[in-house]
């Protein structure tokens, strides 16, 4: 074996990678530490790393600061699992059952589970981490999604102790109980969500936020934390106390700090210091014309939707006739051609397609662009070519981007209307936008768990501030999520979901833009990545089973 020191990450790279002889794993035993026994071509266990490159996580708590732990989010094992069809699998909850009158879901926890340092798991520790992520003192801006649980809006938004009848119990130590003030089908889907992770209460009430630092965090999965040296990287190793069915394959998971397909992170890809990266539209181009990296270019539909919020309630988008004339305006086909470089899919509605209940393109002719009818309804709302159209700043974040600017003149090209670009740090635009106080955006919503009331209802039902990002308002639109959220029919409960979705499109809730594609670059000797039933090879963060099947081949 020889090695060479790569200067530029710090890390050995080895010529290992370059090897040809296929080592049978049968024949020798290969089994990694947790005991799971790995494919024929896998490399020897030494070579069993995995690297890949992340933002440096703020915290790994990830039941109350998801958005800021930057994919370690294997950490922690839920109740279920997503596999790479996003159906569910047994998580810490070897089975789950719901009554008849479908108001309390029971999880029976696996017996003999134990965390990393070698507690018990037990049911307990699932009801402090749903009273704790609903707690309105820990500030989980994601708490809103757990509202159907009984009390818990109620004590999320008002109160400051949580109820005693708060729908979540341990009955014993090993059957955990939700219940729902009505029937809740999408309960097992939330119980599977990342913020659905548990956290050791012992640790929590010892350090507190800073109980997920090297050296404090205690996790439940087949990986355990070992180093996170700030500024550089952070290493994850197998858990030898893990027993359960979601044994990891590799040995070590090396999260490495930068951006996720920044030039850094495609350079470090192709110098072999990682195993894969996101792609941008920076690069994408040129990665396709190369005959080495374009065969190890890997696209797949990832259900996220990015859109353009208003403040409806204030002048001039208080008038559906102006969001209908923006959205009209709007030429998604060349946003998505020209802009992206064909790396995403235009957008007409919230859902995508492959996702349940998604309308497709039936309502594209609410949002189609469409520059007569857009100056039209300008014209009918009292703005004929834009004259008298007030003031409104399009925040950011960052520089302007190429998409932003693309919006920007073709509002100015169709509606003659001005549209001025401000720039906001990232936590003050979303402290504005929980205020209502952003007159336009750009936002995407990636979904949570694979059910509609997840896509629709979270980003769109109407809330009170402080509690939503934007401030759209439609009665009819929060009667249908309200009533499909509790129908145990699926049929009407999907039909449901048709209408409120109609209404979002017709109404213009949000302008509606493009279906996001992730496109990814995986070394040849990554292996382990399962084909779903859409006939795509998944690396979607929402799939913790995903990074468990992952393994490093002997050979490309």
């Amino acid at each position: 074996m020889t090695c060479k020191y790569v200067s530029f990450l710090g890390i050995v790279a080895c010529s290992l990678f370059g090897m040809t002889v296929v080592l049978n794993a049968e024949q020798n035993g290969l089994v990694n530490r947790v005991g799971k026994r790995l494919p024929a071509d896998a490399a020897p266990l030494e070579r069993q790393v995995y690297r890949y490159m992340a933002r440096e996580p703020e915290t790994l708590d990830v039941s109350v600061a998801l958005a800021r732990a930057e994919n370690s989010e294997f950490l922690f094992e839920r109740l279920l699992l997503f596999d790479q069809n996003n159906d569910l699998i047994p998580g810490a909850a070897e089975r789950w059952d719901v009554s008849e009158d479908g108001l309390t879901w029971t999880f029976h926890i696996r017996p003999n589970s134990r965390w990393s340092d070698g507690r018990p798991v037990t049911a307990q520790d699932f009801e402090y981490t749903f009273r704790r992520l609903l707690d309105p003192s820990v500030g989980n801006r994601l708490a809103f999604l757990y509202y159907d649980i009984k009390g818990a809006q109620a004590y999320n938004t008002g109160g400051n102790t949580p109820p005693v009848d708060l729908g979540v119990r341990a009955v014993d130590d090993l059957t955990f109980q939700i219940m729902t003030e009505k029937p809740s089908p999408f309960i097992p889907y939330l119980a599977a969500f990342q913020g659905s992770s548990p956290v050791p209460a012992w640790q929590v009430e010892k350090y507190g936020r800073r109980w997920t630092d090297a050296g404090n965090c205690v996790s439940n999965s087949s990986y355990l934390l070992v180093d996170w040296r700030a500024g550089d990287r952070i290493t994850f190793e197998l858990n030898p106390g893990y027993s359960g069915p979601n044994k990891g394959s590799v040995e070590r998971m090396v999260e490495i700090f930068t951006v996720p397909g920044s030039a850094q992170a495609v350079l470090a890809y192709e110098n072999n210091e990682i195993d894969r990266t996101s792609v941008t539209v920076e690069d994408i181009d040129r990665i396709r014309r190369d005959p080495v990296l374009g065969k190890q270019l890997y696209t797949f539909p990832y259900f996220a939707t990015t859109y353009l919020i208003m403040q409806t309630q204030q002048e001039p988008f208080n008038d559906v006739r102006v969001r209908q004339a923006f959205a009209h305006a709007i030429d998604r086909e060349a946003l998505c051609r020209v802009v992206h470089r064909g790396m995403h899919q235009p957008a007409y509605s919230m859902l995508p397609s492959g996702f349940s209940a998604s309308a497709g393109d039936k309502y594209k002719s609410a949002q189609v662009y469409n520059p007569s009818r857009a100056r039209r309804l300008l014209q009918e709302a009292g703005y004929p070519e834009g004259r008298g159209f007030p003031h409104v700043e399009f925040f950011i974040t960052g520089k302007t981007s190429r998409e932003v600017q693309a919006i920007q003149n073709m509002i100015k090209q169709v509606l003659n209307v001005d549209i001025d670009i401000g720039t906001l740090e990232s936590r003050a635009l979303g402290e504005r936008m929980y205020n209502y106080e952003v007159p336009m955006t750009l936002l995407s919503w990636w979904f949570d768990y694979p059910d509609p009331h997840n896509m629709l209802t979270a980003p769109w039902r109407s809330r009170p501030k402080g509690f939503g990002r934007q401030d759209w308002i439609h009665p009819a639109f929060n009667d249908y999520v309200d009533r499909a959220a509790h129908e145990l029919d699926p049929e009407k409960r999907l039909a449901m979901y048709d209408q409120a979705e109609r209404i979002l499109s017709e109404e213009v809730g949000g302008i509606f833009l493009y279906h996001r594609y992730a496109f990814d670059l995986r070394k040849p000797w990554l292996k382990g990545i399962k084909k779903d039933r859409m006939g795509f090879y998944p690396y979607l963060e929402h799939n913790s089973n995903v990074w468990f099947d992952l393994y490093i081949g002997a050979t490309d």
